[in-house]
């Protein structure tokens, strides 16, 4: 256990700088993308070979970040029109002036996650190395007062083992709304978060980016 705090420690420490964190870890932004960009985007998801996932509830024994989460989604790698966002300058200007450092894209393509149908969901994480902040735009949502397919994040728990978050899910969750056209940054590589479980027959999309903060 003492081994796993100070990975966490080490991993709150190299993005402490982050204005982003000093807000809460995650922000909220309206029209970052134009409405036509966000159409093309969700045309891409929709038609782009899905491939479903699931991991079933089983004992995900990841306690930093990273891990096997419990899931049932669907996932599109990106395509020519999300690739090309992903890879922009002016993207990435974005990101590193929200987190006031130099970061780079994670990987060299970002993604489509669909949550189609009740159960739709993905367990309690942190993300993959590499992935120190993501951001997540929805693109479409045909049920979004029905609860469910928001996004739970522990807050307080940065350096809290991830067992002992799933142990006690509802201690310190708070859920965050995305709406249709609505993007989040989140320091998902800190910030202990899951996306519900759909309680109704629904269908959300979102386009996730993830970004590595690139320090000295």
């Amino acid at each position: 256990m003492a081994l796993t705090r100070f990975a966490l420690e080490h991993e709150l420490r190299r993005v402490a700088a982050s204005p982003l964190l000093a807000r809460g870890g995650v922000a909220l932004y309206r029209g970052l993308f134009e409405p036509g960009a966000l159409g093309r985007l969700l045309d891409e998801a929709i038609t782009g070979p899905a491939r479903l996932d699931v991991v079933a509830d089983i004992a995900d024994t990841e306690q930093v970040r990273g891990g096997r989460p419990d899931r049932r989604i669907r996932s599109i790698a990106g395509g020519a029109l999300q690739c090309a966002l992903f890879a922009s300058p002016r993207l990435a200007a974005f990101v590193s002036g929200e987190v006031k450092a130099p970061v780079r894209p994670c990987g060299a393509q970002a993604s489509y996650t669909i949550y189609r149908g009740d159960g739709s969901h993905l367990g309690i994480h942190r993300d993959v190395l590499g992935c120190d902040v993501a951001l997540v735009t929805c693109l479409h949502d045909d049920a979004a007062l029905e609860g469910g397919g928001a996004l739970d994040v522990w807050f307080d728990d940065a350096t809290t083992p991830l067992g002992v978050v799933r142990a006690n899910p509802d201690v310190g969750r708070t859920r965050v709304a995305l709406g249709t056209g609505d993007s989040m940054l989140i320091h998902g590589g800190v910030l202990p978060h899951r996306v519900p479980a759909m309680r109704t027959p629904r269908t959300r999309v979102v386009s996730l980016m993830c970004f590595e903060i690139v320090t000295p």
